[in-house]
């Protein structure tokens, strides 16, 4: 894969005739999030689709958890121009994309017991954000682009779980090392005095404190035997582990979820020194109820271990009607798709594999299981919107890139070919198994014939 001077630039030309082309007004770079009061940015929600995660459209849910951020805000006195979304994992978290985008998972909201302990979650992650740490978790994220997992495409990405794992590396990296010990540690007081200010309870931060804590301890037993070494060297020749330095540079296999016990600590302690009337404050009634939530939060029964159990937990989950809230959800049917193609129900995989791809606001496994299809058929028109649609829906994935290189050259897309070549030659540097990768899928290609990745 040598660059040319001609092959640099037509490259040139290529990037600026797809610079040029309209952009469907869909995906404009700031999007109306119905419920919220506030935009939402784009580039956040495709860094959750790359994550095979999507924002939970459910309006009174939106609603609802910006009031509490707008509770927030107000008793901090000064806006955070942020908005909350709630995104579609059933495990207990929260996360900031980015200083305009606190993240809370919908098991979060299904599983807390008070809004105080919604509350607490999300000042916690205010904290983040007033406090400049998305800046540095940007710095953080640029360690974690070193250790890109190219060969993820060939796999199930997010869900994995179905096999009784968590998501993968990368995403873990993400979520729960995106920032370090001692930023965790001010966010909690942080949150603690916001709380304070805002007139909820403590009680509602211990729980959350409690429920992460418990979390935290089954991602570290996920984790453990799965820890090999980025470095093995003998008689002086050195070998890289792809997977054993993805997790160094992740930092996967040192959880931020600390234990309960240590985490609780700062707390209990500003919760002794807080006047009588602060400190028997108490939580209040319980959250209201949201079907979107409820249901995501039950897909929890698709982890099985055989067969047989997967089956009765789809049955099961089968007998619940889709909430109205998550008609069109990819997260959803993407993942009844994964679960029943596992379960050997062909028929039924199919079925929801349809309707993820003919979704919008689709997620990076959707997108790989799309290329493939369209890989298929040959139809040069739907290679091209397949790459095209991935680009607006999920961004530039480097995941993605040596399978849209391949097929961009063996159906014979040249303008697209020259782009995702650039691509994968700015990605020998920084990301070489990525530049491998291409090249590898390029020979392929070369070949005429269907790559099997």
């Amino acid at each position: 894969m040598q660059m040319t001077r001609l092959g640099c630039g037509l490259l040139a030309l290529a990037l600026a005739m797809l610079c040029g082309c309209a952009v469907d007004p869909k995906y404009s770079p700031l999007k109306p999030l119905e419920g919220a009061d506030r935009k939402v940015n784009i580039n956040d929600v495709r860094q959750l689709r790359q994550m095979d995660r999507t924002p939970v459209l459910d309006p009174d849910l939106i609603a609802y958890v910006q009031r509490i951020r707008q509770r927030l805000e107000t008793a901090w006195g000064k806006p955070c121009d942020c908005v909350v979304v709630v995104d579609s994992f059933s495990g207990y978290e929260a996360y900031s994309l980015s200083t305009t985008t606190i993240v809370v998972s919908a098991g979060l909201i299904a599983q807390a017991g008070s809004e105080d302990e919604v509350a607490a979650v999300i000042a916690h992650e205010l904290g983040h954000v007033y406090q400049g740490d998305t800046t540095k978790g940007s710095q953080q994220q640029m360690a974690l682009d070193m250790a890109k997992l190219a060969g993820w495409a060939s796999g199930a990405g997010g869900y994995t779980l179905l096999f009784g794992e968590t998501v993968d590396d990368v995403t873990k990296g993400l979520v729960y090392k995106r920032w370090n010990q001692d930023q965790e540690i001010a966010a909690d007081r942080f949150s603690a005095q916001l709380l304070l200010k805002a007139g909820y309870s403590l009680d509602g931060l211990k729980m959350a404190v409690r429920r992460l804590g418990q979390y935290g301890k089954g991602v570290q037993l996920t984790q453990a035997p799965q820890a090999p070494q980025c470095v093995n060297g003998k008689n002086g020749n050195y070998q890289f582990s792809l997977r054993g330095c993805s997790k160094a540079f992740s930092g996967v296999n040192e959880s931020i979820y600390e234990s309960p016990e240590k985490r609780l600590e700062p707390v209990v302690e500003l919760a002794a020194s807080l006047p009588p009337e602060q400190r028997r404050r108490r939580e209040g009634g319980p959250l209201p109820v949201f079907a979107s939530t409820d249901y995501l939060f039950r897909l929890n029964d698709l982890v099985a271990s055989n067969r047989p159990q997967l089956k009765a937990a789809l049955a099961k989950i089968e007998t619940q009607p889709l909430p109205p809230t998550l008609q069109g959800n990819v997260a959803v049917t993407n993942k009844l798709a994964m679960a029943y193609a596992i379960a050997g129900d062909q028929q039924r995989a199919s079925a929801y594999m349809h309707t993820s791809l003919q979704s919008t606001g689709r997620t990076a496994w959707t997108f790989n299981m799309l290329f493939k299809q369209v890989d298929r058929s040959g139809d040069r028109a739907q290679v091209m919107k397949a790459i095209e649609d991935s680009h607006l829906e999920v961004g530039y994935m480097a995941q993605l890139l040596p399978v849209e290189y391949y097929l961009t050259k063996r159906h014979g897309l040249q303008v697209y070919e020259l782009v995702a070549y650039g691509r994968c030659i700015s990605n020998m540097v920084d990301d070489v198994t990525t530049y491998k990768t291409c090249a590898k899928f390029e020979g392929l290609a070369k070949q005429g014939g269907s790559a099997n990745w």
